[in-house]
Parts: structure tokens; sequence; C-alpha cells
């Protein structure tokens, strides 16, 4: 006997669905983690999209969405070859998305 297992992956459509997933996905994180501050990477929240919602959105393009978040935030970058930011857990109810 044989046995796939078929993963369904949906599709974000349009720039403000891909927002409110990118901001739950940054909710998620902070929630799971146990010091003051989450680091964001476009990575991490793509692992977040995948493994709770099956949404698979390319890397560059969370990316891009999370460094114009980190801007109008003004959250601290860290120095990595991989764009990643500092965000105080007491500050992801009061994020800017745009």
């Amino acid at each position: 006997m044989h046995f796939s297992i078929v993963k369904m992956e949906r599709k974000v459509e349009n720039r403000e669905s891909l927002l409110k997933l990118i901001k739950k996905a940054i909710e998620l994180l902070a929630e799971r983690n146990v010091s003051q501050t989450v680091i964001l990477s476009s990575y991490k929240i793509n692992s977040v999209l995948k493994e709770n919602y099956g949404i698979n959105i390319k890397v560059d393009k969370i990316g891009r969405i999370l460094s114009k978040i980190a801007k109008l935030n003004e959250l601290k970058r860290l120095n990595t070859n991989i764009p990643k930011y500092k965000l105080q857990i007491s500050k992801v109810s009061s994020l800017e998305f745009f």
C-alpha cells in the first residue's frame, strides 16, 4: 500500500490580505516567544505562515514588506546577511502596517 500526503497551499490574492497574514504571523511569533524581544525575519514569517495557514509566499516578497514595516516602526536592524529586526513584545499591538 502506498500513501501520499497532499499538502494544499493557498495563494494570497491581494496586498491587504498579505499584510493581514504577515501581521498574524508576527503576533504568533510574539506569543510563542519567551523573552521580551522577538527577532523578525522573512524566513521566520514564511515558516509560520506555512505551518499555521498552509500558505507559501515568496520570502523576498515578505522581506520587502517586512523592511517597510520595520522602517515605519523604527525597528532596529541586526547586522546579519539576512535582514532581521528586533521587536519588543510590548510594541506588537501598536505596530503600524502602512
